[in-house]
């Protein structure tokens, strides 16, 4: 009888792991309803997403693995790369430019030397120049693109981001991470409807002349005008300032 109860006992909690192992499926399943990134087939367990800590160390390590993929590390010419931008299927909507900056910014530094991107992802560079008329648009050129989509819980403290490298002329999906990153604060953000003008700078008070000392030569005239030195100078013998 007591074995049957020890079974039983441990029956439930299998039971149980299970049943949290299916949340955690359903749960990642639902955030990423109406994603258009390459999902794993409905029950399939999925791997957990990567901790990245916030999206810039993800820029970092995508422009890693992109660089170690054959088609690029082995590219006589860089090949030409779209990024658009990260989008997001969290509800509510959530402002994602602060997200694609960083993530722009990770990959055009770390990328710089192997991969060309299209002239609307980032301002053609002048040199320190005037700046010049755009470039024409050349995303029609491109060979790759990034996909970035972000999803999970409006509420929760952090959000997974799922970075995808794919080919564009073949469709094939050469890189695909998912990775646990978290909020970028709104306080480092700027409301430009809540600009509070500097105050003004404190107007330096006007410091008067320092009184006149004696010399020791007895002449106790009064100095002509003009600024004074309080600080005695190395040529000054008397002890007085000296006129600048």
């Amino acid at each position: 009888m007591k074995l049957d109860v020890q079974w039983g006992a441990k029956l439930a909690v299998v039971a149980c792991a299970l049943a949290l192992a299916g949340c955690a499926t359903e749960n990642d399943e639902r955030d990423s309803m109406g994603s258009r990134l390459e999902q794993p087939p409905h029950g399939v367990k999925r791997p957990p997403p990567i901790e990245a800590g916030d999206i810039a160390l993800v820029g970092q390590d995508v422009a890693t693995a992109i660089l170690q993929l054959e088609p690029v590390r082995d590219a006589s010419v860089p090949p030409l790369v779209r990024f658009n931008g990260v989008t997001s299927i969290i509800n509510p909507p959530i402002d994602t430019e602060p997200y694609t900056e960083l993530l722009r910014d990770r990959l055009l530094l770390l990328t710089r030397e192997k991969l060309r991107f299209v002239e609307h992802t980032l301002p053609p560079y002048n040199g320190g120049h005037k700046k010049h008329a755009a470039a024409p648009d050349e995303s029609s050129d491109a060979e790759y693109q990034v996909l970035a989509e972000m999803r999970g819980q409006a509420t929760a403290p952090t959000y997974k981001v799922q970075v995808e490298f794919v080919e564009i002329g073949s469709g094939n999906v050469l890189f695909n991470q998912t990775y646990r990153i978290s909020k970028e604060s709104d306080d480092s953000q700027p409301d430009a409807g809540q600009y509070t003008a500097p105050m003004a700078a404190p107007q330096p008070q006007t410091q008067s002349a320092p009184a006149p000392q004696n010399s020791g030569s007895g002449d106790s005239g009064t100095p002509p005008p003009g600024y004074y030195d309080p600080k005695p100078t190395g040529n000054n013998s008397g002890g007085g300032g000296g006129v600048l």
